[in-house]
């Protein structure tokens, strides 16, 4: 496998794990096993910074790779206005 294609499957990790997590908040599914999903993807999805560095570090010139790395920091960004609202949910 190429660098480009490890790249660009690390950085659709925080993306695909963004997105699930927020479907499953808002489905009316509720069980163990879905918060225990939640907490992981959530956990995911906010090490996608870390994702960004990764896929910079392996195809930094590829426009893809590029593009998918500001989809990791908005999914970061993403985990970080959920954890706002919560803490502002709870009137803190």
């Amino acid at each position: 496998m190429s660098k480009k294609i490890i790249a660009m499957i690390a950085e659709t990790i925080p993306l695909v794990s963004a997105v699930g997590s927020y479907l499953l908040i808002v489905s009316k599914f509720d069980s163990d096993l879905i918060r225990q999903v939640i907490s992981i993807s959530f956990l995911l999805a906010f090490l996608g910074f870390a994702f960004f560095f990764i896929g910079r570090k392996l195809a930094a010139e590829d426009r893809a790779v590029r593009i998918l790395g500001l989809f990791d920091w908005l999914a970061t960004l993403y985990v970080i206005v959920i954890y706002i609202i919560a803490i502002f949910g709870f009137g803190l």
